[in-house]
């Protein structure tokens, strides 16, 4: 080896030392930076000699980061759940003090038994009038909250998506550079780390998949197969801004919520978009509108079975008759029922009717007002058929809807569509209760996942800023090791020169 060669071998050793010390040095300093992966320089051997530096590269675990995005939709999806179910559970009441649904139905129903007692009791006919109001008071409450909380998904979508939007413009930007940067041969690694710190956040809001394209650029893909355009300038994701009626749904025949377009081209399916933007859709279209079909079937069963027996206590807006549940094609017309139901006004302005009766129905005929005062026909009806579990002495009621409920017709509830009214209210209660619990279990687990993945994701590509310092001291030797060499090599030029002078 001649002394010109030994000399290029240690000057491409001192340069490769002092670059790794610079790595070393710039990955302690970002070793607090969120999103910062640890970057290192490795050497690659020359056949003429020496070492070639390479450029800083990423250690990273692509299966583990897919996890993590995987992750952090889910948390942000089941977080968007909690809350909104969490906010329409505190309404639901509390079955222990009978301020539920089920327990204001118990109460009307035991309002009627105390008022058969004494029908001639003007202060029991209004104690049942007031139970009857307070059932109505509630429905209307929970019923127009489930209207409000479609109206608050909606516009919570359309912030998530003016959000998708902008992390879209940040991913492409990025992308562009990065592929500026490695095609003109140099490291991008800083940009591939603020690429994909933007993925990350917008998995928060889609289930996306980066498929890798030329000279490391990406490629994002929904789990429908449709890709996401990536321009810094443009803005690929729509979705309508409209006010959410309880007559509205998404999708056929005539549904009138729009849905998640792309470049104008609305997508086939929304429920499997994942993130907050695809719960979004979940609650607003299925989770939400089921909730409100069961609590609407509930008001209009309710009113139909005291209507058979002569009492036409409830009413549709305005005094019109509450919808048939048995009819034909009942789900659109039930929507909403529980937000308008009332008081048919003619029994709040005659308290007496709660014990005549309001019309002839089923061989019963109302008392007249003249009438005995103390007339039960009508109570022995309501207590025994209207709250029991036969329409008359052995006929069972018709079976409580379950299908073909919702604005669209098309919502399943899978509850008992037999029995009391009164335990279909409480079993009503019940479901979205646990409906509400669940939601905020799988909310904690999915934090806890989340977080378990981001430890381990930061373990095996974050900092340690240990190993960092020890490997600090072997570059130190290495470079000291290097400069001796080029000594060495400057003492012998000297004495070869030194000896031809």
């Amino acid at each position: 080896m001649s002394l010109d060669t030994a000399l290029l071998n240690a000057g491409s050793g001192l340069r490769l030392a002092s670059r790794q010390l610079a790595n070393a040095s710039n990955n302690v300093a970002n070793a607090a930076t969120v999103g910062y992966s640890r970057k290192q320089v490795d050497g690659l051997s020359l056949t003429m000699g020496g070492v070639r530096t390479l450029d800083p590269q990423r250690d990273i675990d692509p299966v583990m980061r897919s996890e993590m995005r995987r992750a952090t939709g889910q948390e942000a999806a089941a977080g968007l759940r909690n809350d909104t179910l969490a906010r329409l559970s505190q309404l639901q009441g509390d079955p222990s003090d009978g301020s539920s649904i089920g327990g204001l139905m118990g109460a009307l129903r035991d309002s009627f038994t105390s008022l058969s007692d004494d029908p001639a009791n003007g202060g029991k006919q209004t104690a049942s009038l007031e139970a009857a109001r307070s059932l109505a008071g509630r429905m209307n409450t929970i019923g127009s909250s489930m209207s409000q909380a479609r109206q608050g998904v909606q516009d919570g979508l359309r912030d998530d998506v003016d959000s998708a939007n902008g992390l879209l413009r940040d991913v492409s930007r990025l992308d562009r550079l990065v592929r500026n940067e490695v095609a003109a041969g140099r490291s991008a690694a800083e940009l591939l780390d603020q690429r994909d710190a933007a993925v990350s956040s917008l998995s928060g809001l889609l289930d996306i998949t980066p498929v890798p394209a030329s000279n490391s650029g990406i490629t994002l893909m929904l789990p429908s197969g449709a890709t996401l355009p990536l321009d810094p300038e443009a803005s690929p994701l729509s979705l309508a801004d409209v006010t959410v009626s309880d007559h509205d749904y998404h999708g056929k025949p005539d549904g009138r919520l729009p849905g998640l377009a792309v470049n104008g081209v609305p997508l086939s399916a929304t429920s499997g978009l994942g993130g907050r933007i695809g719960e979004g859709f979940k609650l607003r279209d299925e989770t939400i509108p089921r909730m409100q079909a069961e609590l609407d079937v509930t008001a209009a069963t309710l009113a139909g079975r005291l209507e058979k027996q002569g009492l036409r206590l409830f009413t549709d807006a305005g005094g019109s008759p509450a919808p048939d549940p048995s009819a034909p094609g009942a789900g659109p017309a039930m929507a909403g029922f529980a937000s308008r139901i009332q008081i048919n006004p003619e029994v709040a302005g005659q308290p007496r009717l709660l014990r005549d009766g309001t019309a002839a129905s089923g061989g019963f005929t109302p008392n007249p007002a003249n009438g005995p005062s103390g007339f039960t026909a009508l109570l022995d009806r309501v207590n025994d058929y209207a709250f029991g579990a036969q329409s008359a002495a052995g006929v069972a009621h018709p079976p409580i809807p379950g299908t073909g409920l919702g604005p669209g017709g098309t919502i399943s509830t899978g509850a008992p569509t037999s029995g009391r009214i009164t335990d279909f209210a409480a079993t009503v209660t019940g479901r979205q209760s646990a409906e509400a619990a669940a939601a905020k279990g799988d909310a904690g687990q999915a934090t806890a996942v989340r977080a378990q993945l981001g430890t381990l994701v930061q373990q095996r590509e974050g900092v340690d800023v240990d190993a960092e310092m020890a490997s600090m001291v072997q570059l130190q030797n290495a470079y000291a090791a290097n400069a001796r060499v080029m000594s060495a090599v400057q003492d012998m030029w000297d004495a070869l020169l030194a000896s031809v002078r």
